[in-house]
C-alpha cells in the first residue's frame, strides 16, 4: 500500500496519449500474466500456491540505461523495500507480493516488440524512496509509470482491486484505469474499486510516485493481503 503524500503543487506531465493508447492492449496482456497471483485474493485467502517468499523471485531484468530508439519503454515499480516492508498479514508482506508480481509484468513485456520494460528494485532488500524511484522513470524517459502494490484494511472482508491517477486526471489515465480493471474483471478479481484521484481520504494531493514523474503514471493496488 502507498502512502506517501505529496505537496500541493501542480503536477507538469508529458502527454504521450498516442503512444499509451497504443500500447493499451499490451498493458491488458500483462494482467493476465499476474491473474493467476492476484485473483480472487483477500485476508481469508490462505492457499499455500499464494504464499510468497523472496526466494522464489529471479529477477533478469535491471534497470537500463535508455537507448535512442522507438521502443515504448514502461517502468515497473514494484512498491517498498529494505526497512519499508508494507502491509502485512500473517508471515505474508507487501514487499514480497510487490517484488514477485512486478517481476511477471517485465518479463512479459520484454517478450513483446517494441516494448522495453525497467524495474525499479530487484532485490527485497532496496529501499528507494518515491523521488528516487521517479528519477528512474524519468532518466529513463519513460512513456509510462506502473506502481504495483497491496491494499490493506483492518476489515477482514475487504477485497478488490483499485487504480490510482493523477488529482487532475486526464484522458489518458482514466482510459488507462479503467482498461487495466476492465482486463482484471474478466479473469476473476473479487471486486472492482474503480479508478480514484488524488489522494486517500484527499483528493486535492496526489501520491509522491504520482507527482514526481513525468510521464503518465498510476498506481495498481492488487488486491488486499
Amino acid at each position: 500500500m502507498e502512502y506517501n503524500k505529496s505537496g500541493s503543487r501542480p503536477v507538469k506531465r508529458r502527454l504521450r496519449k498516442d503512444r499509451v493508447f497504443a500500447c493499451l492492449a499490451v498493458l491488458i496482456v500483462i494482467i493476465f500474466a499476474v491473474s493467476s497471483l492476484i485473483s480472487g485474493c483477500s485476508k481469508k485467502d490462505k492457499k499455500d500456491k499464494d504464499k510468497t517468499k523472496e526466494a522464489d523471485v529471479q529477477v533478469t531484468q535491471t534497470t537500463p540505461v535508455p537507448e535512442q530508439n522507438d521502443d515504448y519503454i514502461i517502468c515497473v515499480d514494484p512498491g517498498h523495500g529494505g526497512d519499508d516492508p508494507g502491509s502485512n498479514y500473517g508471515d505474508r508482506t507487501e514487499v514480497v507480493d510487490n517484488l514477485k508480481y512486478a517481476t511477471v509484468v517485465c518479463e512479459e513485456l520484454n517478450k513483446r516488440e517494441g516494448i522495453k520494460a525497467i524495474i525499479t528494485r530487484t532485490s527485497n532488500d532496496t529501499y528507494l524512496d518515491n523521488r528516487q524511484r521517479a528519477d528512474i522513470s524519468n532518466k529513463a524517459d519513460a512513456d509510462l509509470h506502473l506502481a504495483l502494490h497491496r491494499n490493506f484494511s483492518e476489515d477482514p472482508t475487504a477485497n478488490g482491486v483499485e487504480v490510482w491517477v493523477q488529482k487532475e486526471s486526464q484522458i489518458v489515465d482514466e482510459v488507462l484505469g479503467y482498461k487495466l480493471l476492465e482486463a482484471l474483471k474478466k479473469v476473476g478479481i473479487q471486486s472492482d474499486r474503480g479508478v480514484q484521484a488524488g489522494f486517500t481520504n484527499d483528493k486535492q494531493n496526489n501520491f509522491q510516485i504520482i507527482e514526481y514523474t513525468n510521464m503518465t503514471a498510476c498506481i495498481v493496488e492488487l488486491g488486499f493481503i
